[in-house]
């Protein structure tokens, strides 16, 4: 796609032509050409409520966090069937691997608890909304039963790689935290 070109009809795009060419360009990493899409965008002022930056942050924070959760989920239970399966040495690292996943999906939703606790967030009404809440609930009970503790996940991840880190409650609560702060910036 010749860029230059087009960028003299950038101030003549649909929303729908910006928009497809902005994903395009994020799609290639492109960061200057999503940037110059972004500054020659008209403008069009919005009155929300003064929620309502709070709340989009909230929602993209969740929304990610959530999928997030279900992919330990999904790998948590993956690990478990494929060790119900497998023998001898394969079989005992498999259990390794969802221990670990456990650990990690248990660290993450403490994680979520804190970080919705500093924001004054109830987590449980969050939670409810979302899609998947059968599935985290049935695999964080589970994973709470043979998750590794947390110096047992770090010594595993040590095994594995010399500057492997676990992921700890207060970690994903931070994470949350910053991603949520960074977003919230952007609508105040």
């Amino acid at each position: 796609m010749n860029t230059k070109g087009l960028a003299k009809h950038y101030g003549t795009l649909s929303a729908v032509e910006r928009l497809s060419l902005m994903t395009a360009a994020a799609a290639r990493g492109d960061e200057v050409e999503g940037a110059r899409l972004t500054a020659a965008a008209p403008r069009v002022t919005w009155r929300v409520p003064h929620t309502f930056g709070r709340a989009l942050s909230l929602l993209a924070v969740s929304s990610q966090h959530r999928m997030e959760r279900l992919e330990l989920a999904a790998l948590f239970f993956r690990a478990s069937a494929a060790a119900d399966t497998a023998r001898g040495r394969d079989a005992e690292r498999l259990r390794d691997a969802a221990r670990l996943y456990a650990y990690l999906l248990v660290a993450h939703a403490a994680g979520w608890a804190r970080f919705c606790e500093s924001e004054a967030i109830d987590p449980t009404a969050v939670e409810a909304a979302a899609a998947g809440a059968d599935t985290l609930e049935h695999a964080e009970d589970e994973a709470k039963i043979v998750a590794f503790a947390e110096e047992e996940a770090r010594a595993h991840l040590r095994r594995l790689r010399d500057d492997a880190e676990a992921a700890t409650a207060d970690s994903v609560a931070n994470e949350l935290r910053a991603a949520f702060r960074f977003l919230l910036a952007r609508w105040m």
